[in-house]
C-alpha cells in the first residue's frame, strides 16, 4: 500500500511536463535520422509521446508488481518483432528498416516509469545518450571498422582480470619480506595502466594527424620518457622543426608531474595533498616555458607521418612485467629503509630514476607505509628529478646538444626545482 502510495504521489505536472518534453525530443531525433539516411522506423513525434504516457499510465495502474505495464512492453516488444520482420521480408524503396530505431520505442515506453518513480537525471540521461547514440551512429561503425580485433580483445582480457580476477585476489601480504599485498600490486597496476592506455588510444587515432603539441600531451600521460627519446629523433630527422620539438619535449615533462598527482590521487588520495603545490609548481612553470617557446602557427605533422609510441600498455605481458617492476621495487623499498635508513632511500630513489619511477612512487606512498611523510615527498621528488636528468641525457644521445639546448635546460630545471621546492618545505 504504500507503494502504491509513492508511485501515485510521483504523478506531478512537472513530472508529465518532462516526460512529454522528453519523448519527443526524442522522436525529433528519431524522424531526423530515418529521413537523412533513408531508413524504416516506428515511432516518431506523434507516437512517442502517446507511448510514453501510456508507460506512465499502466506503471500507475498497478504501481507495486508493474503487471499491467509488464503485459503492455511485452504487447509492444511483440508488435515491434512483427513490424521489424515483415519490413525486412517486404522491403520498399527506402533502406532496410533500422533495429535502433524499434529500440528506441522500447526506451520511450520504459520513459513512463522511469520519469515517475526515479530522479529527473535518470531520464534525461537515458533520453540524451539515446539522442547522442542515434547522432553517432556512422560515426560508430566508422570506428568498429578501424579498431583492430586484437586491441579489442586485449581490451578483453584486461576487464577479466580487472573485473573477475582483480576482486577476489587477497588483501594480505603472501610473503613476509614484500611489503605489498597482492590485491595492492594489482590495483596499482590497474590504475597506471588504464591512464597509459587512455592516451595510447587518442595517439593511435589522432596522433598522425596532429601537432607536435598533440603528440607531447598524449606521451606525458603514456610515458614522459618515450614521449622524450621519440622526439628527440623526429628532432634529427626534421631539423627545421627545432622550436616546435624543443618545446614539445618540455610539455611532456611537465605533465609527468601532473601523471604523477593523479596516480598518487587514485592510489593514495592522503599522501597527494602533500604533493599538491609542488607538482602544482612544476607543472605551470614548465608549461609556461613551453608556450613561451612555442613558435607561432606551429606547424603541423604530415598526413602521412606514422610515430607510435611503445607496445600497448594493456597487454597482459606489460601488465605482468608493471606488477613485476612494482614488487621488486617495493622489496628493495622495504630492504634500503630498513638497512640504511632514508639516507639510503634517497640514494635508491636517485638510481630508479634510470627506469620507470612510477613503481618506486607507488612502494613509498602506498596505503599503510610507515615512512614519515617528509621522507615520501623528498624520496618521490628525488626519483622526478634524476628521471629528469636521466631523459636530458637521452635528449642528448638521441639529439644534438646545440639543438635540444632549451629543453635540456628546462629539463634540468625542473629537476632542480623540483628539489628545492621540497627541501625547503621540509626543513
Amino acid at each position: 500500500m504504500d507503494l502504491m502510495a509513492g508511485a501515485s504521489a510521483s504523478v506531478t505536472l512537472p513530472n508529465l511536463l518532462l516526460l512529454l518534453g522528453l519523448s519527443f525530443f526524442l522522436g525529433l531525433a528519431v524522424e531526423e535520422i530515418a529521413l537523412q539516411e533513408h531508413v524504416q522506423g516506428p515511432g516518431g513525434v506523434r507516437t512517442f509521446p502517446i507511448l510514453a504516457l501510456a508507460g506512465a499510465g499502466f506503471s500507475v495502474l498497478e504501481p507495486v508488481y508493474l503487471s499491467v505495464f509488464s503485459a503492455g512492453l511485452l504487447v509492444l516488444g511483440a508488435w515491434l518483432f512483427v513490424y521489424y520482420r515483415f519490413a525486412v521480408e517486404h522491403p520498399g524503396p527506402t533502406e532496410p528498416p533500422s533495429l535502433l530505431l524499434s529500440v528506441n520505442s522500447l526506451l520511450v515506453y520504459l520513459l513512463g516509469p522511469i520519469t515517475l518513480r526515479e530522479p529527473h537525471w535518470v531520464p534525461i540521461s537515458l533520453t540524451v545518450s539515446a539522442v547522442l547514440f542515434l547522432g553517432a551512429r556512422e560515426r560508430l561503425h566508422h570506428l568498429a571498422q578501424t579498431v583492430p580485433i586484437s586491441e579489442l580483445l586485449t581490451a578483453g582480457k584486461f576487464l577479466i582480470l580487472t573485473g573477475i580476477i582483480f576482486p577476489l585476489l587477497p588483501k594480505h601480504a603472501l610473503i613476509p619480506f614484500i611489503p605489498v599485498t597482492p590485491y595492492q600490486v594489482w590495483e596499482a597496476v590497474v590504475v597506471v595502466s588504464s591512464l597509459s592506455y587512455g592516451s595510447y588510444l587518442a595517439q593511435q587515432f589522432l596522433s598522425a594527424r596532429g601537432s607536435f603539441f598533440l603528440e607531447a600531451v598524449l606521451g606525458g600521460f603514456y610515458s614522459s620518457t618515450a614521449a622524450t627519446i621519440l622526439l628527440a629523433k623526429r628532432g634529427r630527422e626534421e631539423e627545421g622543426a627545432r622550436k616546435e620539438i624543443n618545446s614539445a619535449i618540455i610539455l611532456t615533462n611537465s605533465l609527468m608531474y601532473l601523471r604523477i598527482g593523479l596516480v598518487l590521487v587514485f592510489l593514495n588520495p592522503l599522501f597527494a595533498r602533500h604533493f599538491f603545490l609542488a607538482l602544482l609548481i612544476l607543472l605551470l612553470s614548465g608549461l609556461l616555458v613551453a608556450v613561451l617557446l612555442y613558435p607561432r602557427g606551429g606547424r603541423t605533422v604530415g598526413a602521412n607521418d606514422e610515430h607510435k609510441f611503445s607496445a600497448n600498455p594493456l597487454e597482459l605481458n606489460s601488465a605482468f612485467f608493471f606488477a613485476f617492476s612494482y614488487i621488486v621495487i617495493s622489496f628493495l623499498t622495504h630492504w634500503v629503509n630498513g638497512s640504511f635508513g632514508p639516507s639510503g632511500l634517497y640514494a635508491l630513489a636517485g638510481l630508479v630514476g634510470v627506469t620507470d619511477i612510477v613503481p618506486f612512487i607507488l612502494s613509498v606512498a602506498r596505503v599503510g607505509t610507515t615512512l614519515p611523510v617528509h621522507v615520501i615527498v623528498l624520496s618521490v621528488m628525488v626519483a622526478a628529478s634524476s628521471n629528469n636528468v636521466v631523459k636530458a641525457l637521452y635528449l642528448v644521445s638521441f639529439w644534438k646538444l646545440r639543438e635540444g639546448l632549451p629543453a635540456v635546460l628546462a629539463l634540468l630545471g625542473l629537476s632542480a626545482g623540483g628539489l628545492l621546492l621540497v627541501f625547503f618545505s621540509v626543513v
